[in-house]
């Protein structure tokens, strides 16, 4: 007469996660297809999807085992998946977790970070066909190297990966391990569009540090550089806070009602901010601890605090529904890490109207590319980013607005006009085109895109190379 007292009301899925487990149903009944892509916007629930598409895969296969791999980076989106399926099956002592010196008893049903999958060896101690479920969470960072042997090695009876930023910035497709295909989809405007996200209002702001001589590393900004210009170049870092503080007072309505993040370059760089924030009087802390985030979260929620400077622990899968400010104080060449950031403000929250992100624009290295970010937040268009800054941003979500300060629009436009064309620019490009125009139109490329044929073919490739 217990047995129900523990759970005693079902969790149920919402209408648009519901549609996403209809298209995977569909995909493995009719096209037969067992490897399966969900690229869904931060914010609404992929975790959700995995767990009820394998209690659906459970009961189609009843009375087995049906043994499941769940595989993240990060220990927190573990825990946090572990109870989301613990919950949804109506079981608490469902899995166990392979992470951070945690070892489990059995691998029946394993929730482990790609590094632990690594060092422990799992392949050793399990058959190829060992797993009958497999979940790899945030899978556009499965084509890096430490995931190859695991995606080689398993042989599924599902595989499901998880995202909400498929493209990589190297580059590299994860298509390939969907044939091609991608089941189910819902992008961030499409999100916003059907009211599943909060609103925002971006601002792009004059930032007064140049970043066009700082070296690139490795596909990003030389973060050491970066840091000199930030904190220890103090006449540079103090005022470029002054404008920082300006801003603030010029976008929000209500300094009193701000819940806000900011995005710092290091943990040196979210102690300045928060310092010469203090110094001006508003309450914030800088925190880059996992043991104090929760205090930071209930100082915030409680406005004993207006903003928590941050490196990167709300990136992913850390939910403070109320905040409604964002700063994004360091460029980031990442499209995933900017959606992720700003996701950490769309969550719904009653009272909420929108989120105001600032993102600080300054001139920036050839190699750095705006284009991404504005591709994301806005709706499916016809037209190029250049034009869409130039016509306004005509085709932002519903409710939505973006507005470029004069000087950092004039620094993007020059950004557009003179980025590098790498091979990973040109293969970003192409697939905007084809996304705009559902085809490969060669002259248009190079026309609208500011391509040359030289910047093609000095690679060794085609056009239609670059697409396939």
């Amino acid at each position: 007469m217990w047995s129900g007292l523990a759970f005693h009301f079902d969790l149920k899925t919402y209408y648009y996660q519901q549609e996403i487990l209809d298209k995977l149903k569909a995909e493995r009944e009719v096209h037969h297809s067992f490897k399966n892509l969900v690229v869904a916007a931060t914010g609404t629930g992929k975790t959700v999807i995995a767990a009820f598409d394998y209690r659906d895969f459970c009961r189609a296969n009843p009375n087995r085992t049906n043994k499941l791999l769940f595989v993240a980076h990060r220990k927190e989106l573990l825990s946090q998946s572990l109870s989301c399926f613990r919950g949804i099956l109506k079981d608490l002592n469902f899995g166990a977790m392979m992470v951070g010196g945690l070892n489990p008893d059995s691998f029946d049903h394993l929730f482990v970070s790609i590094q632990s999958f690594n060092s422990k060896d799992l392949t050793e101690v399990t058959s190829p066909d060992f797993y009958d479920y497999i979940v790899i969470d945030e899978f556009h960072l499965a084509a890096a190297p430490s995931y190859q042997e695991l995606l080689e090695y398993y042989k599924p009876k599902v595989l499901l990966g998880l995202t909400a930023t498929p493209e990589r910035a190297d580059g590299q497709s994860i298509y390939t391990y969907f044939q091609g295909r991608v089941a189910a989809e819902i992008r961030l405007w499409e999100a916003i569009e059907r009211k599943l996200l909060s609103p925002f209002h971006y601002f792009g702001v004059t930032d007064n540090v140049d970043l066009s001589q700082v070296h690139w590393v490795a596909g990003n900004y030389d973060e050491r550089e970066l840091e000199n210009l930030y904190v220890f170049e103090k006449a540079i870092a103090e005022r470029r806070v002054g404008y920082i503080i300006s801003a603030l007072e010029r976008y929000c309505l209500d300094p009193a009602e701000i819940i806000g993040i900011g995005f710092c370059l290091s943990k040196k760089h979210a102690e300045f901010m928060a310092q010469v924030f203090n110094k001006a009087g508003i309450p914030l802390v800088a925190e880059s601890e996992i043991v104090v985030r929760d205090s930071v979260k209930r100082c915030l929620v409680t406005k004993e605090i207006t903003f928590a400077f941050v490196v990167d622990i709300y990136n992913e899968g850390i939910d403070i529904p109320e905040v409604n400010t964002v700063l994004f104080l360091r460029p980031t060449e990442s499209l995933t890490v900017f959606l992720q950031q700003l996701g950490r403000g769309l969550r719904l929250c009653e009272g909420k109207e929108a989120l105001t992100g600032l993102d600080f624009v300054g001139q920036a290295h050839q190699r750095y590319s705006f284009e991404g970010r504005f591709k994301a937040l806005l709706s499916r268009s016809r037209k190029t980013i250049e034009q869409e800054i130039k016509t306004g941003f005509a085709n932002v979500p519903r409710g939505c607005s973006i507005q470029l300060e004069k000087q950092a629009q004039d620094y993007i436009l020059e950004n557009i006009r003179d980025a590098v064309n790498t091979k990973r620019n040109l293969i970003s490009k192409l697939y905007d085109l084809i996304e705009v125009k559902h085809e490969l139109k060669v002259r248009e490329f190079f026309e609208g895109y500011h391509v040359t044929p030289q910047d093609v073919y000095s690679k060794k490739v085609t056009v239609v190379g670059l697409a396939s």
